[in-house]
């Protein structure tokens, strides 16, 4: 796995993390469009309206939040990117996607209307991220022609120049974000040192520990041997119970070669995102039916939205959710639900 690819592997696997992505969103963007999102309902989107063909060169996340207004069709798409290299025509990548997007999306749903769709680059290339617009690699005769651009914003994090610190960020991100900017400097074990800081933060235990490793890991991959000493000191001395937590760390100065680690870590992080999108694609297929079923027969009681929650097969809810609409009461929609929970 090469060293672009640890980079990518790493932050969607932090931004596969639901509070890590709720952070990364709410604290780019504009406290008005915040207030209008219900973040209670989020959920990601695997390739879901992108042809065959492009499915493998977008790989970054789409995550999906509805609004509050009450319709089930306002939805904001969120298009995740990361580069850790700087790429001049992103922009046109950007709408290339978008456009995509929303003729895949005309064609699943039927639906006239388009979802807003909202880019948002992470970029940490060495020399920071220059800021262009599609305009901006148009060669116009003068800035009269630009009302025939097709020009848009983008979200964007450089973690280069930007502090985490300067951002609502969970502690997780925070922890990869500052090692990013510290990277490239003569004081990255400072970085390594508020890294750890931030991760010790995190709670409940096993997320910590998650997270703990998945740094750990990736320190090892992306960086000289020579620092493994003080990376191993700064660690023992900022995590407690470091008895527990250490052995990761201890076991970088064990191996002869990184082809091993390289591996398992990549293993690691398929295994744990696959898993991860399994309950995240559950979770949204129960979601589904219980907004559906409530825009056709009114407000599901209590009870029966925790029954449709117990049912742990995707399956299931898809039957669920084109049958409901050949329900003619609520009482019929709650037999089909009682009958597929049994």
């Amino acid at each position: 796995m090469s060293t672009p690819n640890i980079h990518d592997s790493t932050i969607k696997y932090f931004l596969s993390d639901r509070l890590n992505a709720i952070s990364l969103i709410k604290s780019m963007l504009p406290a008005k469009i915040v207030k209008q999102l219900d973040f209670n309902k989020i959920y990601y989107k695997k390739d879901s309206y992108l042809p065959k063909s492009l499915q493998s060169y977008y790989s970054d996340l789409v995550v999906s939040v509805p609004t509050k207004c009450g319709s089930y069709v306002a939805k904001v798409f969120f298009l995740l990117e990361h580069k850790s290299t700087f790429k001049k025509n992103t922009p046109l990548q950007f709408l290339r996607y978008i456009l995509e997007f929303w003729k895949q999306y005309q064609k699943n749903t039927g639906e006239t209307r388009l979802p807003v769709i909202i880019p948002i680059l992470i970029a940490h290339p060495e020399e920071g991220w220059k800021p262009t617009k599609v305009s901006d690699l148009v060669d116009l005769p003068s800035d009269d022609f630009k009302i025939f651009i097709p020009d848009f914003n983008f979200l964007l994090y450089d973690a280069v120049n930007d502090d985490p610190e300067d951002y609502d960020f969970d502690e997780t991100l925070k922890a990869l974000f500052t090692i990013w900017r510290y990277s490239g400097s003569p004081e990255f074990m400072k970085g390594v040192k508020r890294a750890l800081q931030l991760i010790k933060k995190v709670d409940p235990k096993a997320r910590l520990l998650d997270f703990l490793q998945l740094i750990l890991h990736y320190l090892e991959l992306t960086r000289d041997e020579k620092e493994y000493i003080d990376i191993k000191q700064i660690a023992e001395t900022e995590i407690d119970e470091g008895e527990i937590y250490m052995g990761t760390i201890a076991e970088m100065f064990r191996r002869e070669g990184r082809e091993e680690i390289r591996a398992e870590y990549e293993n690691t992080i398929n295994v744990l995102k696959n898993e991860w999108f399994g309950h995240a694609m559950l979770k949204n297929a129960q979601e589904t039916l219980i907004d559906v079923a409530g825009d056709f027969h009114g407000p599901l009681p209590n009870s029966l939205q925790d029954k449709i929650k117990s049912i742990d097969s995707i399956d299931s809810l898809r039957t669920l959710t084109r049958k409901f609409y050949k329900t003619q009461s609520l009482e019929e929609f709650s037999e089909l639900v009682n009958r597929a929970a049994q």
